[in-house]
């Protein structure tokens, strides 16, 4: 939610990261100008802090966490990086939650071990969950 209480972020899986105006129900999406070719498809978990978005995307390959920084207006993105990826801790990462200097996020979800019904894939075998943190800079 934006300090104005008018608009919020809402991702997309498909087409990325739009701002929703609460009042008339309009969608713009975040411009990437300037900001060179970021993928902001595959979001399972967005998470707003400042002009910092963090986001959990599971639907990209590999599978990752990234952040990224907003121009003033939070219309924008200007930059963005990496902060996991392709590491043998990180399976399909999901939920996470900020607090404090930190973000939290569910490392390996588990859902590559499942098939469409929800089912365990035949020599799939579950791991227990793993949290992950990220310190803010």
């Amino acid at each position: 939610m934006f300090a104005d209480n008018n608009h919020v972020l809402v991702p997309d899986y498909l087409r990325g990261i739009g701002i929703l105006d609460l009042r008339s129900g309009r969608v713009e999406w975040l411009s990437q100008e300037g900001a060179g070719k970021i993928a902001v498809s595959g979001i399972d978990g967005l998470y707003f802090s400042g002009r910092s978005l963090f986001l959990t995307q599971n639907g990209t390959s590999p599978e990752r966490i990234m952040q990224l920084q907003l121009d003033q207006s939070l219309t924008r993105i200007v930059s963005g990086r990496i902060v996991e990826q392709a590491t043998a801790t990180l399976g399909d990462p999901t939920h996470g939650v900020l607090v404090g200097d930190s973000f939290y996020y569910i490392a390996n979800s588990g859902w590559s071990e499942l098939d469409d019904h929800g089912d365990l894939k035949p020599g799939s075998k579950l791991k227990p969950a793993r949290i992950m943190r990220f310190v803010l800079r």
